[in-house]
C-alpha cells in the first residue's frame, strides 16, 4: 500500500509517496512533484477572496470562487494521480485556511477560494479503500515532519517552538515530548496570524515571506527583525509563565496553563523564512531579531540562565530548517502511525 502526502500551499500542490524507515523514521521515496495551480487552464489570475469578514459571516460560495476551487481540486487530483500509478493507496492532504466543522472542507481562506466540500470532491474522482477522513492543518504537518524526518529539527528534543514562514506562517508546539496542536491550546496562546501590532498589522506580515517582502518596501529591516525577536520572546515567557498582553489580541487568553515553567529547548524557523535568514540578504533582520532576543531574555533569571551565555543568546536554542518537505513527511508519517 502506498502512502501519499499531499501538500496544497497558496500557489502550488506538492506531493510524494512517503515510505517507513522504523517507528520513528519516514521519508520521500523520490522527488517531490510539484504542479502550480497556474498550470491549470482554467485558472483565473484575477481573483480575489472575498474579505476575512465577509468570509466569516458563511456568506455563499460564488460561482468565481466555485470556479477556482475547481482548478485546486484538480490540481490536487492531478498530482494524487501521478503518485498513485495505479496501485492501491491511503492519501493525506494537508491545506491551508480555517476548516469547516466536519474537517472536511475549507471555510475560511485568506490567499484563495472557500471550498467547503473539498474532500467530498476529490473522493468523487479517487477510488479510495480509505476515505479521507479530514483536511490536515499545515502548520500541524510542519511540526509532524520536523519530528518523523530523519533529521527533523525537533525529534531530539522534548521542548520545541516552530516558525515556519512562506506565503502564510505556520506555528507548532512540541512541549514535555509531545505535539500539540495550536488549535488544542488556543485557550493560552494564540498563532502569529491572530496577533497584532499597536497599529492593527498582523504579526504574520511580520513571519510570512510574502509579508516581509512587501514591508521592506516601507520599514527598515531592523525594525522587522525587532519585531521578530519580539514574537519569539513572547512564545518563551507565554510557555514559561504564561501570556502578558505582550501583543494585540481580539480574544482573552488565560494565563494558567499546564505546561508554565517549561523553557523551550529549541526555536526552529523553517520553510521559506529559514534560507532567508540565512541569506546575506536576510542578515541585517536575523541580527536584528537575535539582538533584540538577546535584550528580552536578561530581564528574568529563569529564561536568561537557560537562553544566555555570557549574556549572549545560545545560537543553539535557534535552528534554521532546511527541511521545506516537512509538512509532505509529516502527512505520511501520521498515516503509517494511524495504520499501526
Amino acid at each position: 500500500m502506498k502512502v501519499i502526502g499531499i501538500d496544497g500551499g497558496a500557489t502550488k500542490v506538492s506531493g510524494c509517496v512517503i515510505e517507513k524507515l522504523d517507528h520513528k523514521t519516514y521519508t520521500l521515496a523520490h522527488p517531490v512533484v510539484d504542479i502550480k495551480y497556474s498550470d491549470h487552464q482554467n485558472f483565473n489570475p484575477e481573483f480575489l477572496p472575498h474579505p476575512i469578514d465577509v468570509q466569516q459571516n458563511n456568506e455563499d460560495v460564488i460561482d468565481v470562487e466555485k470556479r477556482q476551487g475547481t482548478v485546486y481540486v484538480e490540481t490536487v487530483l492531478k498530482v494524487v494521480q501521478l503518485l498513485a500509478e495505479n496501485e492501491p493507496f491511503q492519501v493525506a492532504i494537508a491545506m491551508p485556511g480555517l476548516k469547516t466543522n466536519d474537517g472536511r472542507g475549507i471555510r475560511i481562506m485568506a490567499n484563495g477560494p472557500r471550498i467547503p466540500y473539498f474532500c467530498d470532491q476529490i473522493q468523487k474522482t479517487l477510488n479510495l479503500e480509505h476515505p479521507i477522513q479530514r483536511l490536515e492543518s499545515d502548520a500541524d504537518m510542519c511540526v509532524w515532519g520536523e519530528e518523523y524526518a530523519e533529521n527533523g529539527a525537533i525529534r531530539s528534543v522534548k521542548n520545541a517552538y516552530y516558525l515556519g514562514g512562506g506565503t502564510g506562517t505556520a506555528d507548532g508546539l512540541k512541549i514535555k515530548g509531545n505535539l500539540i496542536p495550536f488549535d488544542d491550546a488556543s485557550n493560552w496562546i494564540a498563532k502569529s496570524i491572530e496577533l497584532k501590532m499597536s497599529d492593527g498589522q498582523s504579526l504574520e506580515t511580520y513571519t510570512s515571506m510574502s509579508g516581509i517582502n512587501t514591508l521592506r518596501k516601507s520599514i527598515t529591516d531592523s525594525e522587522i527583525g525587532i519585531v521578530l525577536g519580539n514574537l519569539l520572546f513572547e512564545r518563551i515567557s507565554t510557555i514559561y509563565s504564561g501570556w502578558k498582553n505582550q501583543f494585540n489580541l481580539n480574544r482573552k487568553l488565560q494565563m494558567d496553563h499546564p505546561f508554565r515553567c517549561t523553557l523551550l529547548d529549541r526555536i526552529v524557523i523553517g520553510q521559506r523564512l529559514s534560507p532567508f535568514l540565512k541569506s546575506d540578504d536576510g542578515m541585517a533582520i536575523h541580527q536584528a531579531m537575535i539582538t533584540e532576543l538577546n535584550q528580552q531574555c536578561v530581564g528574568d533569571t529563569a529564561i536568561s540562565n537557560h537562553f544566555l551565555i555570557n549574556g549572549k543568546f545560545n545560537p543553539e536554542r535557534i535552528f534554521m530548517s532546511d527541511l521545506r518537505t516537512a509538512p509532505i513527511i509529516g502527512l505520511g508519517a501520521k498515516v503509517w502511525i494511524n495504520q499501526c
